[in-house]
């Protein structure tokens, strides 16, 4: 069926303004952590909307129906801001900070943090429910916020990279496998080495 031009920018707009309400809440709270202390936890900040073609696609790969009707009701990752912080402690300060925000609500979360996923990555991942104010109602929408080191942030990259050159998800050997596991725990290792600096 697929989802046309109009349909999406339908299907956006509200989850746009959802993801601006939640960069407003991050930058105000990354100003307030680094008026406070030189040790703030918050590196830099990224934001997206998934595009129409990766909106169709992950449909696709679930299985599911293409359709705007169908993303609104099935998926949780249309907005999505990247929190970079600097240590893994910090990952949970700037959680506890969220789970604290007024009129937001708490969907999910999945701490790959403490349970990397096989392959070596790792991220903190919390779905928010962001109110929308329309004339009629107040409707919440999902943004998912990544939360992860730089540490984690490079070796995520990079692995997206090596596993999906020229836009195609390549075969991932055993042995290639094993090697981006161990870059992981190489760069834990110079995480925690230079946080013991700080």
């Amino acid at each position: 069926m697929g989802i046309s031009q109009e349909e999406y920018d339908s299907l956006i707009k509200p989850y746009e303004e959802a993801l601006t309400i939640i960069q407003i809440r991050l930058n105000s709270l990354n100003a307030e952590y680094r008026s406070r202390s030189r040790e703030y936890p918050i590196h830099n900040i990224q934001h997206r909307i998934k595009s129409k073609p990766s909106i169709m696609k992950k449909l696709e790969k679930k299985k599911l129906p293409v359709s705007a009707a169908v993303a609104r009701d099935e998926l949780t990752d249309i907005a999505g801001i990247r929190v970079i912080c600097y240590f893994e402690d910090d990952i949970y300060s700037v959680v506890s900070a969220i789970r604290k925000q007024a009129g937001i609500l708490v969907i999910r979360e999945r701490d790959y943090v403490q349970n990397p996923k096989e392959n070596g990555y790792k991220s903190y991942h919390i779905v928010v429910g962001v109110p929308v104010y329309r004339l009629e109602e107040t409707q919440y929408y999902p943004v998912e916020v990544q939360i992860r080191t730089i540490s984690m942030d490079f070796w995520a990259s990079m692995e997206h990279r090596i596993c999906y050159k020229n836009g195609k998800n390549q075969e991932v050997s055993e042995e290639k496998r094993a090697i981006l596991k161990g870059f992981a725990d190489e760069l834990k290792k110079i995480e925690v080495s230079m946080y013991q600096q700080t």
